[in-house]
């Protein structure tokens, strides 16, 4: 990859976060929050892609840990207005994360391998800093979901799957956002590059879009009606490939 190629992507991810940084609380968020252990103050956490913290934030106090620490190309400022120790960083700058080995009790990534490009190396820097037996949890988009497949079907362009830099083409609705996505994961890609990165996996679980998808919808404004929020509820419950993996892995030694 060449400096040009990963400084466009940095400058494309930085404006979409930026415009609409995430702050509410869905299912999704909820099922991290049930994965992470509970350790105490003593416990070091860090979020790789923290953005403005406010995750972190939820993150850290579940844990307990009484040191805090992300990195992000954006928002950071915000971050440590939070009491959290945020370095900007561009994770695909293909360099090494500020920390030493076996730093931190805690890593979660969440919503940001799909953006990187160099995949195995920032899943390899994740285990580096890592403590033994250590608790990663890492959230991506599933490629293989039952909606990306129905899309596929009836010729549609899958969300977070993007031709463009500058608009979504193909898309079935038409004010559907960029993503800046780069890396696409099945469920099977997912675990294999986790286990071949030195992780074991502890559990994994697939999450639907259906209440973060509903509470952006209120969060700007649209009404959503009831059969729409019926079949969104039939198709959750029903689905066998949801749209996000979460995973909680860690290290044996």
């Amino acid at each position: 990859m060449s400096d040009s190629n990963a400084s466009d992507l940095t400058g494309d991810n930085r404006k979409i976060w930026e415009a609409s940084p995430p702050t509410f609380v869905d299912r999704r968020v909820e099922t991290i929050l049930e994965l992470l252990p509970r350790l105490g103050p003593e416990a070091k956490l860090l979020d790789v892609g923290c953005l403005e913290g406010s995750y972190t934030r939820m993150y850290a106090d579940t844990v307990g840990a009484g040191s805090v620490h992300g990195v992000d190309v954006s928002l950071t400022a915000v971050a440590r207005s939070k009491g959290i120790e945020a370095i900007e960083f561009d994770l695909n700058s293909g360099e090494k994360l500020p920390y030493a080995d076996a730093e931190f009790d805690v890593v979660v990534c969440i919503e940001s391998l799909e953006h990187i490009y160099p995949t195995d190396f920032m899943l390899s820097e994740i285990r580096r800093v890592l403590k033994p037996m250590g608790t990663a949890i890492i959230d991506v988009p599933r490629l293989d979901s039952f909606l990306n497949i129905a899309l596929l079907t009836l010729g549609y362009q899958p969300p977070g799957i993007e031709c463009s830099r500058e608009r979504r083409y193909g898309s079935i609705n038409d004010d559907s956002l960029l993503t800046g996505h780069v890396a696409y994961f099945t469920r099977r890609a997912l675990l294999e590059m986790l286990e071949g990165s030195g992780f074991r996996v502890v559990e994994a679980r697939q999450v639907g879009q259906r209440t973060g998808w509903l509470m952006l919808q209120e969060a700007e404004g649209r009404k959503v009606g009831v059969v729409v929020r019926l079949l969104w509820w039939l198709y959750d419950v029903l689905s066998p490939k949801k749209e996000y993996m979460v995973v909680k892995v860690t290290t044996d030694g």
